[in-house]
């Protein structure tokens, strides 16, 4: 059979563009809808009107000369249509007889397409087999083996529904959005800034997340319009305005107020941004890579490191200071599957205290793989970096235990951070803990306000990471009677100032002219 255009994938991926003819249809599509539309949606109908299209054509084409086929005869003056050349309409223009004895007497045409100087050949009144031989006409509009239009958008939807969505953000003043949801313009219903002011007393006054359907019932819309159109306009209202922030998970819209949220939620604290750095893998010998796999960074990229499955229950993570001081839990793949997805900047889950049993809320920030809102957990429980946090799946739907394994308190020398003449220093002090934690991740700080100053001003210098092995793995070295410094143990305190996984602090640390790795995950210099 032959293929139409539209039934190519890689004409949606490379070729198709929208016109203004699609333009049109996509209003009209939207204009006549009882209800908002998904960018699925509008593709599949694109799709189903573009093969309508060329479906029509096909058969108009059809009609204005003789369908080619080598075993058919022609003469000068015929007009011929080529199925293999997109349906080109072709005059013969000449003919001669063929001279190829393999396969017998035949002819050779000349044709010239339609608006087109060049001529081409090809090969009529063959009796032998030829691959463009056809048994009937009919095999031209058998629909048997036709992929439909999710066929076709589930092959290519990764290149075709960005560009639709691009096209329909290119043109606000005609089309709008909510979440995944489409309109026109001229459907929607009126959302002043009253109406805004009342949902957000309403939040306030809730203390938690709303959904659109009950703010909907305190912002009272025009009744005679739909439901789903009120519901729409609203929420679109509410994307539109700073104050407000979706963070229910995919498929369920809940609305919260920023200002109630923690400034961890709405915007990455620099400690915790990650600027990626390039690096040779190929330096990372096997006890570094397992290192690499231990430290469960959710930063670290073509390492181990798997999504938990399903039917996991719990996982462990180890805290490091950006995220003991920023509130947040690292979210490596592991612990992933226990937090829901969403469509906003970041969604709402419910923490349970596993030692207390108290509930409080957190916020998934996607973009940032951390979740924030444990800054009070922490303090009451005078948790330190090192520290083994497990999680477990709550018993309803977004509710996650968090829990630590506890210990009597005991006073521990761990290493201490300082800045000191513009330099990031360590000395061993004894402090008091009363949980289990990792020896080589341990650390305190003994001023966090002048970290957080002298961390900005390595930002501002652009300090590599090269630079900061250079500098921190010497002083940590001081500490040891023996004079190494633990591959781990350099990761946790090089993230006192700078945001890094593990890979590159260890590439860099082999590669360091005059490091030696005596065994075990140490270093000396």
């Amino acid at each position: 059979m032959i293929q139409r255009q539209t039934q190519d994938p890689a004409y949606w991926r490379e070729e198709y563009e929208i016109d203004d003819s699609d333009h049109e249809f996509l209003y009209e599509l939207l204009a006549e809808a009882d209800e908002p539309q998904r960018l699925e949606s509008l593709a599949i109908a694109l799709i189903q009107r573009r093969q309508e299209l060329e479906e029509s054509r096909i058969r108009k084409e059809l009609t204005r000369g003789l369908l080619y086929d080598p075993k058919e005869a022609y003469k000068v003056g015929d007009r011929v249509v080529f199925p293999h050349f997109n349906f080109r309409l072709a005059e013969v223009v000449d003919m001669r007889a063929g001279d190829n004895p393999e396969y017998g007497p035949f002819d050779v045409i000349t044709v010239r397409f339609e608006n087109a100087s060049e001529k081409r050949m090809f090969a009529a009144n063959l009796a032998a087999p030829h691959a463009l031989n056809r048994e009937s006409d009919e095999v031209i509009f058998d629909a048997q083996d036709l992929l439909t239009p999710p066929e076709i958008l589930a092959q290519v939807k990764d290149a075709l529904l960005p560009r639709l969505e691009a096209h329909l953000r290119e043109h606000p003043d005609i089309f709008v959005s909510a979440g995944a949801l489409w309109l026109t313009t001229d459907q929607m219903v009126e959302v002043n800034l009253g109406h805004l002011n009342i949902a957000e007393a309403a939040i306030d006054v809730n203390a938690a997340p709303m959904s659109t359907d009950a703010l909907l019932e305190t912002v009272e819309l025009d009744l005679d319009i739909p439901e789903s159109v009120r519901i729409f306009s609203l929420e679109t209202a509410l994307y539109q305005d700073e104050r407000f922030a979706q963070v229910g998970e995919q498929g369920k819209m809940l609305w919260f107020l920023r200002r109630m949220m923690p400034p961890e939620a709405v915007e990455t604290p620099p400690i915790l941004q990650y600027e990626p750095v390039e690096y040779d893998r190929a330096a990372l010998s096997v006890e570094l890579l397992q290192a690499e796999w231990e430290l469960n960074d959710e930063w670290t990229e073509g390492g181990l490191a798997e999504e938990a499955p399903p039917a996991m229950n719990s996982a462990v993570v180890h805290l490091i200071y950006p995220h003991l001081v920023s509130g947040t839990l690292p979210l490596p793949p592991n612990l992933r599957a226990f937090f829901p997805k969403g469509d906003g900047f970041a969604t709402a889950v419910t923490f349970i205290d596993g030692r207390w049993g108290n509930r409080f809320p957190g916020w998934v920030v996607h973009e940032g793989r951390y979740v924030a809102g444990l800054r009070e957990w922490y303090k009451q429980h005078k948790l330190a970096v090192g520290v083994r946090i497990s999680v477990e799946r709550g018993e309803a739907p977004g509710e996650v235990v968090v829990d630590f394994k506890p210990h009597r308190p005991r006073r521990e020398w761990v290493r201490t951070a300082y800045v000191t003449e513009g330099r990031l220093t360590f000395e061993m002090l004894r402090y008091q803990f009363s949980f289990v934690f990792d020896d080589h991740l341990v650390l305190q700080v003994a001023d966090d306000e002048a970290m957080a100053e002298y961390a900005q001003m390595l930002r501002d210098k652009g300090v590599s990471v090269e630079e900061l092995v250079r500098q921190i793995a010497p002083e940590l070295i001081k500490l040891s009677p023996q004079g190494v410094v633990h591959v781990k143990t350099l990761y946790s305190a090089i993230n006192v100032v700078r945001r890094c996984p593990p890979g590159p602090i260890f590439a860099t640390l082999a590669q360091l002219p005059g490091a030696v790795d005596t065994g075990s995950g140490y270093w000396s210099i």
